[in-house]
């Protein structure tokens, strides 16, 4: 091996340590002089061995073979501390003979801290034994100080030695070597520690189970060797990546399977989750979790060492998604008591006789795992906070179903007489029960933080503390005061407002979908009656609905009804006995994925068997054939795995590609991980890739550069870095003002708290309140409308509705207000207002009678009833349209508030119908909750007056001429809004629309879809038959997204300012795959279809904006050809025609041949000023054989004929217009979309007769440029805004 080779080989070994599954093995006793003195001791009469402290004999770490094999590390430290010792493996005469020899060469290896790790091994304390004793494990958990875990499992066996192996050979004839002659021997205690970054706890036992079997059979002399070979043999076997690929490995009698992590961000589990119910009650481990998610300093009891770390682990995996991040030792040695002392939170455990005494110690937690029971330390009455009811009896339903005791299960069962099927059964059954615990965890988790983020401002990253515990119920808030304290809180919080897609992301989507509120944008559906705000839809989600009568209970007297007690409906895939060779790796391929739309169903797990150990592990040429069988293995699986099977292809290239790293196939290395970008970019390690590649030597850098596959891998790593993941920001609690506020000031705490989310409204407000004079707004005033608000939000949630009500509901309607028991013309009832209409709830009764849409309400004013008494009552008038008489209802008080909320709520309506936007629905909905909330606040002027001049749709309405012109008018269809007003609005830059099926009668899947990228990398996908968005969004990359086409019904690409171009899978509604060759933002695509021997195929050509034309296969995801237009810096967009390629470059149109070759050139005539005229977008219509060509400098549509392209045959001048974005063509209609106005506010879309070469139609849109444009079948045109909307227009 060169040189330069050795280095990569070294360099690669680093980044592959987080693969292995070993990282280093140690061997735990007490030195010779020790060993000595101990002996003599016990020779004498006895030995006291409290004071002995074990050490570090022996370390053995990869690499085992190689230059780096036999060499020293160095030590971090001058001091040599026996807590940072490591280093080469020693003859056994070394390890007996001279350890202070030894000691000398110990050193840190890569930063791992071995502080204490002695005595943990021996955490009962080293004593010597006379006669025999069974051998026993324990399991430990190591903690960096940056909060890094690794594992360690200790395999405690003891040692036959003599007298006379502890004194170096003495001259023969001596007296000494007489003395020793005499045969005295004891049974020497050594811990063999493995230490891995990966829970395998259960793997490692029987690893260590199978060196035990050597162990038995040898001397002291050869313990040293066995335990070096047996960690050599571990370092040859890596870790299964996330996925659905199992690997299996043979060790002395045992199959020994090592499962991998169900997702990218859930742990590996390779204990029984079931372990704390054979320990505990229910009750008690929802009582232990609370006291866990509540941060108490907790300390486990046991007798039995092992099981204080299999337990707590258990409750550690019980919190996920949410991650302990405190102090954690599950085992605490003799010497370590003191530790429980710390001030901070932490997790710990130790032996049951120490019981009494850490009693003593304040405000901990007692956990006595032997006898099922939980204890707080005397004298500090430490109590258990509530959980809400509903959560813990749905937990305890979902507890009794466990069975828990598999012995109890299958006691019927005859007994399996196959050792490997017997372990495999048992495995199955364990990963069964962890799935049900795993899911019942979660649903608990779930249901605790349940609607965190409806109280949640995304835009201004602050949580509503106060208005989230206002929402609990008072039993419950004691517990979620001190959990919203806590670090677990406030991880899981910055994981919602970074947008973090885990385990409750998933949760929650499948817990909304399976409620039936699913994802749909309702307010956006296009009809007469269109639902409002997604927010208010969702709002009661899980609400009561079932309630018999309409409660006005106080929200703090009501029970928590954000949670229906229902039962978790656990299902469970049994795993396949994947016993076989390789080979049935892809003889499962044909068990299909059932498709569930927007949710990948998890396939069977595969087993890939390793070949057997080197004979030698120590022997490079061993180790080198090895790693070349396992090769030869992975790649028979990847040709024989199918392309649906994405998963486990990346699986197996990442597999492959760090087993070749380990060989220093660097080179083939990085061409697996390049594989990786296109299967499934999930599986990308970037941090490998990237530490390879700057191990390299100058030479082989150029041999990457010059590999036409690695080149846009080079230079995604290398160079390219603006595509740099965004920091984590952090989280903010919301704070009421304490001082007054200005203008400026006033805007920031009104919208953060979610009162007011449109600037415009917000200072509209303030002027309100301020009156017109002072030009501050007091704490007092403030805190008082938040008070209020924050009522009434209390007060609509806790609205329920009498089934007969119920289901004659509109749908998505929701309560706005209620009134108090009033007369009415059509009897006593409470007059209820929602987004849609006004209807009269019946007293006594439970039914209700309509009293208007609000379309058809024409009047409403005040009025003053015909009654005997003397007392005025005041009452309101409403006249309904083709109704004789109208409604009127005495509502004393109430009556000039509900006069001014039914007509802000009737011009709300009248807008949204007018601007075809039902967002004016929802703006009517926010202003009449403001509106309930000002009239309640004592101000210093007539509060009622104050809150009519809130009215702001109501003032609107009325206003003339139209804002929207009539041309425009007539044109909407209706207006789709991509986010809500908790986001920060982005543009949309791309639409595409893929045809499908508009029978309602057929499946949704079939129904035509709509695409939507924003400018941050969403893409949202909408129904287009219904115009529902039925998914959540999907995030493809992190910059704005340039092009879209849509390849089959499968795949979506995206074109991205990023150089990628990132696919969705339309299938699975997921994005993890990406294509790497440009270098430059991809600017364009379109997609050539074709017909090889009766087959229908298709190529996909991309460019970038430095001038790269690239040509694809969609189906293999891989690159057919490239070629480089010279000296290009503007290739905008590209299209296909006749065989040839047409490129828009700055001032011109190059036409291409297949190859790249030039053939024709397309200009303007230089403008009058001399100056060259820059083109911004072509289209090609082949039906006229017709060039049409923008350009913004000129405001000028160019059109050229197809066999004369030295002169435009018209020219179409666009008024008003500063810049052109698309060009469409529908029917005999070309439309131009962009056409920024010249006062910037207003975009416009030019309508052209493309038979006439009239300009026929200009509709304006209010939001700035038209960002992008697309047909919808000739039927609809779309034109994407730069405030998140998209809005559909009718093509005449």
């Amino acid at each position: 091996m060169t040189e330069a080779r050795e280095t990569i080989a070294s360099d690669a070994e680093v980044g592959l340590r987080s693969h292995r599954l070993l990282e280093m093995c140690l061997i735990v006793g007490v030195p010779p002089k020790t060993l000595r003195q101990m002996v003599q001791d016990l020779q004498n009469g006895g030995v006291d061995s409290t004071d002995v402290t074990p050490e570090i004999l022996s370390i053995h770490a990869p690499p085992f073979v190689g230059p780096q094999a036999n060499s020293l590390a160095h030590s971090q430290s001058s001091l040599r501390k026996p807590e940072e010792i490591t280093g080469p493996a020693f003859s056994s005469g070394q390890l007996f003979g001279n350890m202070e020899l030894f000691k000398e060469h110990l050193s840190s290896p890569r930063g791992i801290e071995l502080c204490g790790l002695p005595e943990l091994c021996f955490p009962d304390g080293f004593k010597l034994q006379l006669e025999e004793q069974e051998e026993s494990f324990h399991f430990l958990v190591l903690t960096d100080i940056l909060g890094n875990r690794q594992q360690g499992v200790v395999l405690h066996v003891l040692i036959e030695i003599k007298e006379s192996d502890l004194y170096q050979a003495p001259p023969e004839g001596s007296e000494l070597a007489d003395t020793l002659s005499e045969t005295f021997t004891v049974l020497v205690p050594y811990g063999i520690c493995v230490i891995t970054k990966f829970p395998y706890y259960t793997v490692l036992k029987d690893c260590l189970s199978c060196l035990l079997l050597d162990l038995k059979s040898c001397g002291e002399r050869e313990l040293e060797m066995k335990v070096k070979e047996f960690a050599a043999q571990l370092a040859l076997v890596p870790c299964p990546p996330p996925g659905s690929l199992q690997l299996c490995f043979e060790l002395g009698p045992l199959s020994i399977v090592l499962s991998p992590p169900e997702d990218i961000d859930s742990p590996v589990i390779d204990i029984g989750l079931h372990i704390p119910f054979l320990c505990f009650k229910s009750e008690t481990i929802l009582q232990i979790l609370t006291y866990i998610l509540t941060e108490r300093r907790l300390v486990f009891f046991s007798t039995n060492w092992p099981l204080l770390t299999l337990v707590t682990e258990c409750f550690v995996h019980y919190l996920h998604p949410l991650q302990w991040r405190h102090p954690y030792i599950p085992v605490l040695a003799n010497q370590m008591l003191d530790l429980v002392m710390a001030p901070t939170v932490f997790l710990m455990g130790c032996h049951s006789r120490h019981f009494e005494t850490i009693n003593e110690v304040e405000e901990l937690v007692l956990v006595d795992v032997d006898n099922g029971t939980v204890l707080t330390t005397q004298h500090k009455g430490l109590e258990t906070p509530h959980l809400p009811t509903a959560v813990v009896e749905e937990f305890l339903n979902s507890t009794q179903q466990l069975r828990a005791n598999t012995e109890l299960a299958s006691a019927h069962l005859a007994s399996n007489t196959n050792l490997a099927a017997a372990r495999e059964k048992k495995r199955s059954q364990r990963q069964q029960m962890n799935r049900q615990l795993r899911q019942i965890f979660l649903q608990l988790i779930g249901n605790l933080l349940r609607d965190v983020s409806k109280h949640l401002n995304l835009k201004h990253r602050v949580f509503i503390k106060k208005e989230f515990l206002d929402s609990r119920q008072p039993a419950s808030q004691p517990f979620y005061s001190s959990f919203l304290k806590t670090d677990l809180f406030h991880c899981f919080l910055k994981s919602r407002l970074n947008k973090k897609v885990d385990a409750f992301t998933r949760w929650e989507r499948t817990d909304l979908s399976s409620a039936g509120t699913s994802f749909l944008k309702k307010e956006d559906q296009v009809g007469p009656e269109k639902p409002v705000d997604p927010r208010l839809s969702l709002d009661q989600t899980i609400g009561a609905r079932s309630s018999i009568t309409l409660s006005s209970e106080s929200p703090r007297k009501r029970k928590d009804v954000t949670l229906q007690s229902r039962h978790v409906s656990i299902t469970s895939t049994s795993t396949n006995d994947e016993t076989g060779s390789l080979e049935s790796v892809s003889s499962r391929n044909s068990c299909k994925l059932n498709r569930v739309p927007g949710k990948v169903v998890k396939a069977p797990l595969r087993t890939l068997h390793l070949p057997s150990f080197p004979c030698d592990p120590l022997d490079s040429l061993s180790v080198s054939l090895y790693y070349t069988k396992l090769i030869v293995q992975i790649s028979r699986a990847i040709d024989q795995t199918g392309t649906d099977d994405s998963e486990t292809l990346a699986v197996c290239f990442y597999l492959r590609g760090i087993v070749r790293l380990a060989q220093g196939q660097s080179l083939q290395a990085l061409l697996d991980f390049q594989n990786l970008e296109k299967i499934n970019m999930n599986f990308f390690p970037w941090d490998l890739v990237k530490h390879t590649l700057e191990s390299m030597t100058p030479e082989q850098l150029h041999n990457v550069q010059e590999t036409e596959e690695l080149k846009g891998l080079f230079y995604g790593i290398m160079e390219k870095h603006w595509d740099t993941v965004r920091p984590e920001e952090s989280v903010k609690n919301y704070e009421l003002p304490k001082v007054p506020l200005d203008k400026k000031e006033f805007g920031i705490h009104i919208q953060a708290s979610g009162i007011v989310s449109n600037p415009n409204n917000t200072d509209r407000l303030f002027d309100i309140l301020a009156g017109g004079q002072q030009k501050l707004i007091g704490p007092k005033m403030f805190n008082e409308l938040y008070a209020h608000w924050n009522e009434i939000k209390s007060e609509l949630d806790s609205i329920t509705l009498a089934p007969e009500v119920m289901k004659n509901l509109l749908e998505n309607e929701r309560i706005s207000k209620v009134s108090n028991p009033v007369k009415t013309s059509y009897g006593l009832g409470r007059v209820v207002m929602s987004q849609k209409r006004l209807f009269l709830l019946m007293e006594a009764h439970p039914y209700y009678k309509e009293i208007a849409r609000f379309r058809d309400i024409e009047e409403v004013e005040s009025c003053l009833p015909v009654s005997i008494f003397p007392l005025k009552i005041l009452a309101l008038r409403i006249k309904v349209r083709d109704r004789k008489d109208p409604f009127i209802a005495n509502l004393k008080s109430e009556r000039d508030l509900w006069k001014v909320i039914i007509r802000e709520m009737c011009a709300g309506k009248f807008l949204a119908e007018r601007h075809k936007d039902p967002q004016y629905i929802q703006q009517a909905v926010n202003n009449i909750q403001l509106i309930n909330a000002v009239a309640k606040c004592s101000l210093h002027q007539r509060s009622m007056s104050i809150a009519s001049k809130l009215a702001y749709l109501d003032q609107t309405a009325g206003e003339e001429p139209p804002t929207v012109p009539k041309m425009t008018s007539d044109a909407l269809k209706h207006t789709l809004h991509l986010s809500d007003s908790n986001s920060a609005p982005y543009a949309v830059d791309v639409l595409l629309y893929v045809p499908g099926n508009l029978d309602p009668c057929e499946s949704a899947d079939t129904h035509p879809k709509l695409w939507c990228a924003l400018s941050d990398g969403r893409v949202m996908m909408y129904n287009a038959a219904t115009w529902i968005m039925e998914q959540p969004p999907i995030q493809a990359g992190r910059s704005k997204l340039n092009c879209m086409i849509g390849v089959g019904n499968e795949q979506v690409w995206l074109g991205s300012e990023d150089s990628f171009i990132y696919i969705i899978d339309a299938v699975n509604m997921t994005c993890n795959k990406r294509l790497v060759g440009h270098r430059n933002q991809v600017s364009d695509m379109i997609q050539e279809k074709m017909e090889e021997s009766g087959d229908r195929t298709s190529q996909i050509y991309s460019c970038s904006l430095d001038g790269s034309i690239l040509l694809w296969d969609p189906g293999l995801m891989e690159m057919k050809s490239q070629f480089q237009l010279p000296q290009c810096w503007r290739l905008k967009s590209i299209s296909l025609h006749h065989n040839k390629i047409w490129c828009c470059v700055s001032y011109s149109l190059l036409v291409l041949g297949r190859d790249g070759t030039q053939i024709q050139e397309v200009t303007f005539m230089p403008s009058p000023e001399g100056g060259s005229i820059l083109m911004t977008n072509f289209l090609i219509i082949p039906q006229r054989e017709e060039l049409w060509v923008v350009c913004s400098q000129r405001a000028n549509l160019y059109i050229w004929k197809m066999d004369n392209l030295r002169n435009p045959i018209r020219t179409i001048r666009l008024p008003d217009c500063t810049e052109t974005v698309s060009m469409i063509h529908v029917k005999k209609q070309v439309w131009v979309g962009g056409g920024v106005t010249t006062d910037k506010t207003k975009g416009r879309i030019y309508i052209v007769n493309s038979e006439k070469y009239v300009l026929e139609k200009e509709l304006e849109a209010p939001c700035g440029a038209i960002g992008a444009l697309c047909s919808a079948e000739d039927r609809y045109v779309l034109s994407g805004t730069q405030d998140s909307k998209a809005v559909i227009w009718k093509v005449d």
